[in-house]
């Protein structure tokens, strides 16, 4: 019997492509993105995708409202359904960590779990069937991490980055052992490159206060990264697919390029190291309990997500 999983990711290119991607693990299953392409059609004002809560400190959202809660709103709906479609029997949260929390992903999980503690609360308060809401978190709705960032995982792969775009000149240099979740380049023109050589983003004009905002917001992500560009997975590709003729001077697309790279990707050279991609791994064990199979690479599992390590008092079903 077929199983519907849904995919509630932050970000363009895992909305395009992760389910392609999971189907290929698991064929005989249905896999979509939320929000569904028909809601994304029909409606202009859709949040789209669903904002992510990583991209800064988590500390600083500690106790607070925030993007967090977006997305378990949006989780529990697939998982309790609405009359007019099929509810979802598995939906996967998934956020990338980001470099700013890629030393505490235990805090990360901790906004999550507030966030759904906030939504059960407001459920309390309007009278609703919490047993109901909550029992639907708790049996069908996942919490998931790309560390420090999806655009990590194509490295794994030795096709993923000719697959996005990167030209056969430009093949990525680095740090070994290389475990894609420790992602790290070892390439020295990276790290120097501050966009001298971006001649349509330099010749840019900034006369202006709104035309120098729109430079700044058009500056080579390498260039704005700071000084841990060495671990920026998705700057390295930009860089890697470099076109000085583009006014961010970088021919990467993720909704294209990268889109098209994690749909093909090599699940096996992603997860055969049993001590590489322990997220990853989180995740991908996480679907096969819950279709009954034995996964297919075995390994170690991330602690914070991983669905046997789950807290007695979990909210979520792994968190």
């Amino acid at each position: 019997m077929s199983v519907r999983i849904a995919i509630l990711p932050t970000g363009r290119m895992e909305w395009q492509a992760l389910p392609g991607a999971l189907g290929r693990l698991f064929p005989e299953h249905e896999f979509y993105s939320l929000p569904r392409r028909e809601e994304v059609a029909s409606n202009a004002t859709i949040d789209f995708p669903v904002p992510s809560f990583t991209s800064c400190d988590v500390l600083r959202l500690a106790g607070k409202p925030c993007a967090a809660d977006k997305l378990i709103e949006r989780a529990v709906a697939e998982a309790i359904g609405n009359g007019r479609s099929p509810r979802a029997d598995l939906v996967l949260i998934i956020d990338d960590l980001e470099l700013d929390n890629i030393h505490q992903p235990a805090a990360v999980v901790g906004i999550v779990r507030e966030a759904a503690r906030r939504y059960l609360d407001r459920i309390a308060a309007i009278g609703g069937n919490t047993q109901r809401h909550a029992d639907a978190l708790r049996e069908r709705v996942s919490f998931h991490l790309a560390k420090p960032m999806i655009e990590a995982w194509l490295f794994a792969d030795p096709t993923g980055p000719t697959h996005t775009g990167v030209p056969t000149s430009r093949l990525p240099k680095l740090k070994t052992p290389n475990d894609p979740e420790c992602f790290c380049s070892d390439d020295p023109a990276f790290t120097a490159d501050l966009g001298a050589d971006c001649t349509t983003w330099n010749a840019l004009p900034e006369d202006t206060p709104k035309q120098q905002k729109e430079k700044q917001k058009l500056r080579p992500i390498w260039a704005r990264v700071g000084d841990r560009r060495s671990q920026h997975p998705k700057a390295y590709l930009a860089w890697l697919c470099m076109d000085r003729t583009e006014k961010k001077c970088s021919a990467y697309s993720e909704t294209k390029g990268g889109a098209d790279a994690l749909k093909q990707i090599a699940w096996d050279s992603l997860l055969t190291q049993a001590n590489h991609c322990c997220f990853v791994r989180s995740m991908v064990n996480d679907i096969a309990f819950h279709l009954n199979v034995i996964p297919e690479h075995a390994g170690v599992c991330a602690s914070e997500t991983d669905l046997a390590a789950a807290p007695r008092d979990r909210l979520l079903r792994n968190v």
